[in-house]
Formats: structure tokens, sequence, C-alpha cells
């Protein structure tokens, strides 16, 4: 971590700059409404989140699921774009915007876009950990469950990131830029099975990722 004193110095450029306030009575840092600036413009310029549009409109009328867009930073999955389901509002990421790809079905997916020398760094830099009993955290089983999602062209998940969440997810890579990222359809537990989940859409994933796929490697 930085030095107090450079904290300090980054701390009072950001103010300058108007991404940070001070608390009225602490006199504590606190994020202004001109950091939203910075995610509306990555949403604005981003290919991936401007061509993903009408296939999350398409997801969201053809399923019951929660739909969402989430992106690879590093060993972390990022939701990029989440539309919840009156199901799961109960299962709110909160300050948990990003997860540990490792332990996610999307994050899954979307290591499957990687070559296994990269799939291999990121378990390395990763806190391997049971986040939930169904967690899959050991290096061999999740390389192992990487190879079968690219041989199914999706990964599955049932409650090992979150509670009472079944997540069917594929990923895709933005050649033009090298972006990783994967689309999740989310399902609540109590309501829906496994096996109604993969008649109802794993096929319809499918074909929309690789819709999108070649959309982006078109253009």
């Amino acid at each position: 971590g930085l030095e107090k004193s450079a904290a300090q110095r980054a701390a009072h450029t950001l103010w300058r700059l108007g991404y940070l306030e001070k608390t009225p009575g602490s006199g504590e840092y606190r994020l202004t409404l001109r950091c939203q600036d910075m995610g509306m413009r990555f949403a604005e310029t981003n290919r991936i989140v401007e061509a993903v549009a009408p296939y999350i409109s398409l997801l969201r009328r053809k399923t019951q699921a929660s739909v969402n867009l989430t992106m690879l930073d590093g060993t972390e999955t990022v939701f990029v774009q989440r539309h919840t389901t009156v199901d799961m509002l109960g299962n709110k990421l909160g300050v948990r915007a990003r997860l540990p790809a490792y332990c996610t079905a999307t994050g899954i997916a979307m290591l499957a876009q990687l070559s296994d020398a990269e799939a291999r760094d990121v378990l390395a830099r990763s806190d391997l950990r049971p986040i939930m009993p169904n967690t899959i955290w050991q290096a061999d089983s999740i390389l192992e469950r990487i190879g079968e999602t690219r041989t199914q062209r999706y990964a599955f998940g049932v409650e090992e990131d979150m509670a009472s969440d079944i997540t069917l997810a594929c990923g895709f890579t933005d050649p033009a830029t090298g972006d990783v990222a994967a689309i999740g359809l989310s399902y609540f537990s109590g309501t829906t099975s496994v096996e109604e989940v993969h008649i109802q859409a794993r096929d319809l994933l499918i074909s929309v990722v690789a819709n999108l796929a070649a959309e982006l490697a078109a253009n």
C-alpha cells in the first residue's frame, strides 16, 4: 500500500479535481458524483457494452432470468450491467460488484476464453478458497472445469458464489480490443430447477453469444 503521506497527496489531488469531497463533520473523503461520469464514459465508448444491448433485450424477453454482462479485470469478474428479476432482488451484490473469477460461472466462462497459460496465471494470482459450500476452488478442479466449458461452450454454477443462485454463462472476446466478457443468466433456485434452466436457456444463450461474437469480429 501507499505510505500515509503519498495517500494524502493523492487524495488531495483527487479532491482538487472534483472526484473526492470532504464529509461534513468528520472531514473524511468520499467519492463525488463526478466519479459516475467516468463509468458512464466507459459505457458510452466500450465496444462490448455498445454491441450487447439488443442481445440483452432479447434474453430478457425470452427468459425469466436476471441477465448480467460481466468483464474480466485481472483475477476478478466485474459486473458491468445487471438486469435483475423480482425473484433475484434478494441476491444483491452491493459492494460486491466484483467477484473472484474462479468461483463464478461468468468468471469460468471468461477464463475459458484465455489460453491455458493465461488461465493458470490468473489462478496463480487468485486467493483460491471456498466462498460457499458449493464453490469449486482447487486449481486442478478449476482448470478441468475451464476445459469442460470450452467443449460445452457454456459454464454452469449452482450456489457457488451466492445463495439460491443458478447461473448459466457464455464467454466471448472482442478481437479488436482483447476485452474478455460473458453474458450470464441467473435464476432463483427456489423457483427454478437446474433442468428447467438448461431446457429454457442453454441453447438460446449459446446462439446469442455466438452471434454477438461474430458481430464484434466483423466490425
